[in-house]
């Protein structure tokens, strides 16, 4: 096997870093999160512009927004970070902000302004957890899910659903109990596998 093939076959330890290293690159937005901010002050209401693949399966991304604990606070993995959920409207179980993938946004931009919308946190958004098709309980449709990874940076007093949302820091065991949705559960695992990596220059 010759060529580029061939050299990435006899070094797959350089291999692994690099995608680790991708992995971990945040996602720079087309559009200023300031400007972002400033059309979630302005909630939008209707279907008009939602996105559907060529399924017919609705476009909903999200977000699963964490931060680090202190090494003193955390004695495995799971503890190292913490992460925010919302209580769903129905009272039944915590989930991650999320919402629909509209025409005149790209992906990340969506996650983001779903995010401060359901959950009023600002931060940093990194490279995609993952794509998971699932069935909405509540209608006989079926949606096509993608949640990012959040290190939140700001946490708002006031955001849009504030009224109807209650934000709350939690461990990620209690994230994955009370999670009612098995992939969001998938995608917090993935997060967590993430956390285990080694970070770059040995942070």
């Amino acid at each position: 096997m010759g060529g580029i093939s061939g050299f990435l076959m006899k070094f797959p330890t350089l291999l692994h870093s690099l995608l680790s290293l991708l992995e971990r690159i945040t996602v720079k937005l087309p559009m200023p999160i300031e400007k972002l901010v400033h059309r979630v002050s302005y909630p939008r209401t209707g279907r008009h512009l939602q996105r559907y693949d060529n399924r017919g399966f609705r476009l909903v991304v999200g977000c699963i927004p964490y931060r680090y604990k202190t090494p003193e606070e955390a004695n495995s993995i799971d503890d190292a970070i913490e992460v925010v959920v919302i209580n769903a409207q129905n009272g039944k179980g915590l989930l991650f902000p999320k919402g629909g993938w509209e025409k005149d946004e790209s992906m990340e931009e969506a996650a983001i302004r779903e995010t401060i919308e359901e959950a009023g946190v600002l931060g940093e958004i990194e490279c995609k957890l993952g794509k998971w098709s699932y069935k909405s309980k509540r209608q006989s449709i079926f949606h096509e899910g993608h949640m990012f990874p959040l290190l939140v940076k700001q946490e708002l007093d006031q955001w849009p659903e504030k009224n109807i949302r209650k934000r709350e820091w939690v461990s990620v065991s209690k994230a994955r109990e009370e999670c009612p949705h098995l992939w969001m559960k998938e995608a917090l695992e993935e997060l967590v596998c993430r956390q285990r990596q080694p970070k770059e220059g040995g942070k």
